[in-house]
């Protein structure tokens, strides 16, 4: 009897706790998610904040074609990130909410202002923003590249926005970065930052550049938006800018920010593309695939510090325009001088211009600092400052593995001869 009691009493005590519901609970529908956050300097107040907020199609209604998706675009001059989300929130009948951030985009007017860091930090405390959200440099206003973002096809924007960072370890054309590690970059005694550089390309440049004089261009050799090209996403990532601290300093090509990752071993895959050492004027792509980790050296015994690069490089060979028979394996020997050569020449390039802005952003500091047996120690040797008294030694060793699905080039025969 006592039992049965005991399990009513208790029946009694959980049924109330199955029939409550969430007093405060907020449905989906009234928040208004942040995709993209833009951050440029403000005019009327400290900062100009820029929320892109994507319109999801309703549950089996038909979803419109990517291009003609709307999308919410709201500036605010505020203070802060916080007050200025309050102030919209007071003028629309939703919340905003950044649990789906995918990108903030800072303009580089204010990463040049050397109050960059004054922003990055207010971020990383907001609860709501996630520390793997990714960040970007902007050519010129961050809201007017937020306002020209559009989702790529039947994607969603940020869809678009998570694939199009993924390419960076299979090209090189610039560094992938988060919020968090960008906020860790700044405060290291031993690295210093490297961020994506984004801008619109409006397709000028395939009409109106410089008339092609049959010189050999380096792919990739240049800044987002360049490239001559027409169609496709407007917002084009290439390259980066290269901060000292938390100011943008200058900036790297999408070739030179391929030479730095290579050293640092974050690149999985690329493609380079050198001039027919034989036949100039023609040109010789070369995939790589799954480098071998760097060896690097740093003696800091001497006034300067001597660092030394060692790579070793495999690669294919999937098109010859020239038609030597560089398949054999004498012939061969040619390609891969050349290109370690090529290498070589690239590296040394970008690693003067970063000695130039007084920036490791190869992250030579890393092994550097291994070299010391207290923190007291290593401060007082001031890396970041001997950086740019270093010295480079570039070895590279390049071997071809695969020549594509031919053999032998053959030369083309026709009336006049073979050509």
């Amino acid at each position: 009897m006592v039992l049965k009691k005991a399990v009513l009493l208790i029946i009694i005590l959980l049924v109330p706790m199955f029939l409550t519901a969430c007093f405060d609970a907020i449905e989906i529908n009234n928040y208004a998610y942040v995709s993209m956050l833009g951050i440029d300097e403000g005019v009327t107040d400290k900062m100009r904040i820029t929320f892109n907020i994507p319109k999801f199609p309703e549950k089996g209604a038909p979803d419109p074609d990517a291009e003609t998706r709307e999308m919410e675009n709201i500036t605010i001059d505020a203070p802060s990130l916080l007050s200025g989300v309050a102030l919209i929130n007071s003028s629309i009948p939703k919340i905003l909410n950044f649990m789906h951030l995918k990108a903030i985009v800072i303009s580089e007017d204010l990463a040049t202002s050397e109050n960059l860091g004054d922003y990055i930090a207010p971020l990383i405390r907001y609860r709501q923003i996630r520390r793997n959200t990714y960040v970007f440099i902007c050519k010129n206003s961050a809201r007017e590249l937020i306002l020209d973002c559009k989702p790529y096809l039947d994607a969603l924007i940020t869809e678009s926005i998570e694939e199009l960072v993924g390419r960076a370890q299979y090209t090189g054309f610039f560094p992938e970065l988060s919020l968090g590690l960008m906020y860790d970059i700044i405060k290291s005694p031993f690295r210093q930052l490297m961020v994506p550089y984004a801008a619109v390309n409006e397709g000028e440049t395939l009409e109106d550049g410089p008339p092609y004089k049959g010189e050999y261009l380096i792919p990739g050799d240049f800044y987002a938006g360049d490239t001559a090209r027409k169609g496709g996403q407007e917002v084009e990532i290439l390259g980066s800018a290269v901060l000292d601290g938390d100011k943008m300093v200058g900036k790297l090509t999408g070739f030179e920010t391929q030479m730095v990752l290579l050293v640092r071993n974050e690149l999985k895959r690329a493609v380079f593309t050198i001039e027919d050492p034989e036949k100039p004027g023609l040109v010789i792509p070369i995939e790589c695939k799954e480098f071998s980790k760097p060896k690097i050296k740093v003696d800091l015994q001497g006034e300067r510090p001597q660092i030394h690069v060692e790579l070793h490089i495999e690669g294919e060979m999937p098109l010859i325009q020239s038609r030597i028979h560089y398949e054999d394996p004498q012939k061969q020997k040619i390609i891969e001088k050349a290109f370690a050569e090529y290498v070589k020449q690239g590296i040394e390039k970008a690693f003067l211009k970063c000695k130039t802005l007084k920036s490791d952003v190869f992250d030579f500091g890393a092994v550097s600092v291994t070299q010391f047996w207290t923190i007291q120690q290593w401060e007082s040797f001031d890396w970041i400052k001997r950086f740019s008294e270093s010295e480079l030694k570039a070895d590279v060793e390049f071997t071809i593995r695969r020549t594509g699905k031919l053999r032998k080039s053959s030369p083309i025969i026709s009336t006049e001869g073979k050509k």
